[in-house]
């Protein structure tokens, strides 16, 4: 009897071990402020934006926004799986108590190949059965990404073009738009913008710090196919000009002023044309003077001596767009420099 007892004692105490071991495990990898983190990371990972938002204290109302200083009118059109970074190699390096049952953790993974951290504030909810603690992100780890685009109002990301007008319809309609977008941290976020007329080149912006702001900018420049566009209309423009037979076209870059007596009509011909850049203005895009010829010709009587001869000459001039619009339809309307 004493043997068993003792058997039945040894194995009794095997059994607390290992029970005081499992709820220990259970305590560190699933109700610990730690396995939280480790449990969002891997909705990030997975690319699965509806899990990730729906763990405690992801999402954020605009009355939280607003209290942790963020707009709390950001857009949410960026809270989406399919355009989050791939996120892997995740180790949870510190956990550190804070006062009033607060956590601070820290995380370190490769956001793509780069390595990178972030910190982590959780705070304890309660407890499963007195045993199990549960937790909630004290700070959210959704963060704003500032998005400014340079003479355009819209950006692609993703395979997904996103109108900041549409996102922040309440400013001022002005050459560059800019809006605020809630956006997953950690990730890293490219932008872009690709049309037939204009193009950015592609950026990255990374985000690490929850509940913060990270700003970045995409550049829209005109493409050559806007540029040639831009081109063939004035060069029309200039062409029609040839066709008024005066010494001063009518609305037109080129004329001149001869001292003797016109005969006939006098005729135009470009020589060559202005072959411009387009440029960002304070409203929308420009070209600067440039100059082109036009060759004019006419029959002129000398006032001197009555004598005819033919009068042949190059007329230099310079033109400027002072506006140049791309409507909706994709036609483009040029505006002459006064």
């Amino acid at each position: 009897m004493p043997r068993i007892a003792l058997l039945w004692s040894i194995t009794g105490a095997l059994l607390l071990v290992a029970f005081g071991a499992a709820v220990g495990s259970v305590q560190r990898d699933v109700y610990s402020a730690g396995g939280l983190v480790s449990g969002y990371l891997g909705a990030l990972a997975r690319h699965d934006a509806r899990a990730a938002l729906a763990m405690p204290g992801v999402d954020a109302t605009p009355a939280q926004l607003s209290a942790a200083g963020l707009p709390k009118d950001a857009s949410r059109e960026l809270l989406r799986g399919d355009i989050l970074a791939d996120l892997h190699d995740i180790t949870i390096t510190r956990d550190d108590s804070l006062a009033g049952n607060r956590h601070r953790v820290t995380a370190r993974f490769l956001l793509g190949s780069a390595p990178a951290t972030t910190t982590f504030t959780l705070q304890q909810t309660g407890a499963i059965l007195g045993i199990f603690p549960t937790w909630r992100f004290a700070e959210t780890p959704l963060a704003i990404a500032e998005i400014t685009v340079l003479h355009g109002d819209s950006f692609d990301i993703a395979g997904h073009a996103i109108n900041t007008r549409a996102s922040a319809p309440a400013q001022p309609a002005t050459f560059t738009t800019r809006a605020d977008y809630l956006v997953f941290a950690p990730g890293a976020y490219r932008l872009s913008h690709t049309s037939t007329l204009v193009a950015a080149r592609p950026v990255t912006t990374t985000v690490t710090r929850p509940a913060a702001v990270t700003r970045a900018s995409v550049d829209v420049e005109p493409t050559a196919e806007f540029a040639a566009r831009v081109r063939k209309q004035l060069n029309s423009f200039l062409d029609t000009c040839t066709t008024q037979h005066v010494l001063q076209p009518t609305g037109c870059p080129f004329g001149a002023q001869i001292d003797n007596r016109v005969q006939g009509t006098p005729s135009w011909r470009m020589v060559s044309y202005p072959a411009g850049l387009l440029t960002a203005g304070p409203d929308g895009w420009q070209m600067p003077g440039t100059q082109g010829v036009a060759h004019l010709t006419a029959e002129v009587q000398s006032l001197f001596d009555g004598a005819m001869s033919t009068h042949e000459q190059d007329e230099p001039f310079e033109v400027a767009l002072s506006s140049v619009v791309i409507h909706p339809d994709g036609s483009i309307d040029i505006t002459l420099a006064d």
